[in-house]
């Protein structure tokens, strides 16, 4: 039996829209490519699915973006860990959280929280395989 993992990947993500309620912020995007890593496979696969990116006890660094708009990466902490571009689903962290976005047109922003959710919106639909990195 091989394992699997799912990356959520930043860059090429659409960010839709923007919603903050109180001292929570979410951000929805239409848009975001996994990789479905196999263990012991030739080849990854590409998927893509809309998803909600929240963060509660946010504090926001710097000017939301105009939305539509797509990002070209970013960080995503979990107290200390830092993934550049990626990082491995389910996220469902708690402490002391950072999602540092930036966008194509070349704006950047932050939210620091105490809490930072990924929830999955409908099924993935496949892309492609592609070769392991």
């Amino acid at each position: 039996m091989s394992d699997t993992t799912q990356i959520l990947q930043l860059p090429g993500a659409q960010l839709k829209s923007i919603e903050q309620d109180g001292d929570s912020v979410t951000l929805h995007f239409s848009l975001v490519h996994l990789v479905q890593e196999m263990e012991n496979a030739f080849e990854d696969s590409l998927w893509t699915q809309a998803t909600d990116l929240a963060v509660s006890g946010v504090e926001i660094e710097g000017d939301l973006p105009d939305c539509p708009c797509e990002l070209s990466g970013g960080d995503l902490t979990d107290n200390i860990f830092t993934y550049r571009d990626h990082a491995p689903l389910p996220i469902n962290w708690r402490g002391e959280v950072h999602c540092k976005l930036n966008t194509t047109t070349g704006s950047e922003f932050s939210l620091a929280g105490d809490a930072l959710v990924v929830t999955q919106i409908d099924h993935p639909r496949y892309i492609k395989h592609v070769k392991k990195s």
